[in-house]
C-alpha cells in the first residue's frame, strides 16, 4: 500500500520534532482538506502556533498570553522559511508582533484596488468611497461591506484586561448583510 504523500505542514511538524525532539508538538487537521491546519510547538514552555491551509502561506504566532482567534502575526510562503522562523523564534525565546494598524485607504491600495473599483463593486458613488476612508467612525455594516469588497473579512476582537480575547458577533450586521461577516475560529 503507498503512502499517502505529506502536507506540507505535516513535513514541517516531523522536521521540528527532529530538531527538536524535547520539544510538545501538537498537530490539529481540519474536517475538510480546504480547512485550516494548526501546529502548536512547545520548547521550555515558550509557545510557537503556526496555521495553514492548502495552497495558501504559512501563519506564525509567539506570544506569552494566549491570544485564541487572533490570526497570524507573520506570514511566510514556504516551509524552508516558516521552518527558519520557528527555530529562531525557539532558541531565541522571542516573541512574534502583531502587524501594525492600517487604515482603509492603505488596505485598498495594498489590494491593489482603486476607489472607483470599490465603488462599483459596492454599488456607491466614488466620492462615498473617499468619506469612508477619511471618518474617524464607520457604521460596522459600512466597514464590513467596504472589508468583502476587497474579498477581505471583517473581523472583532475584545482584548480584555484579564488578558481574555473574546470575538464579537453583532447580530443586526449578520442578519442584516447579504453576505454575513466572516468570524474568527
Amino acid at each position: 500500500m503507498a503512502n499517502k504523500p505529506l502536507m506540507p505542514i505535516e513535513s514541517l511538524g516531523r522536521a521540528l520534532k527532529s530538531r527538536f525532539p524535547e520539544a510538545h508538538i501538537a498537530m490539529d487537521r481540519p474536517r475538510k482538506t480546504s480547512g485550516t491546519w494548526f501546529l502548536d510547538i512547545a520548547l521550555n514552555r515558550h509557545p510557537v502556533i503556526v496555521q495553514w491551509q492548502q495552497g495558501k502561506a504559512f501563519g506564525v504566532s509567539s506570544s506569552p498570553e494566549k491570544a485564541f482567534g487572533d490570526g497570524a502575526d507573520e506570514v511566510y510562503k514556504d516551509e524552508e522559511a516558516v521552518y527558519g522562523r520557528i527555530v529562531s523564534l525557539l532558541l531565541s525565546r522571542t516573541f512574534t508582533s502583531p502587524p501594525p494598524a492600517i487604515s482603509l485607504r492603505e488596505l485598498r491600495k495594498e489590494n491593489g484596488l482603486s476607489q472607483a473599483e470599490i465603488a462599483e463593486i459596492l454599488e456607491r458613488q466614488q466620492g462615498e468611497i473617499s468619506k469612508i476612508e477619511r471618518r474617524k467612525d464607520v457604521l460596522v455594516s459600512t466597514l464590513a461591506d467596504y472589508v468583502r469588497a476587497i474579498e477581505g473579512e471583517l473581523q472583532i476582537i475584545v482584548r480584555l484586561r484579564d488578558g481574555r480575547v473574546r470575538r464579537v458577533q453583532l447580530e443586526d450586521v449578520v442578519e442584516s448583510s447579504p453576505h454575513p461577516v466572516a468570524l474568527v475560529r
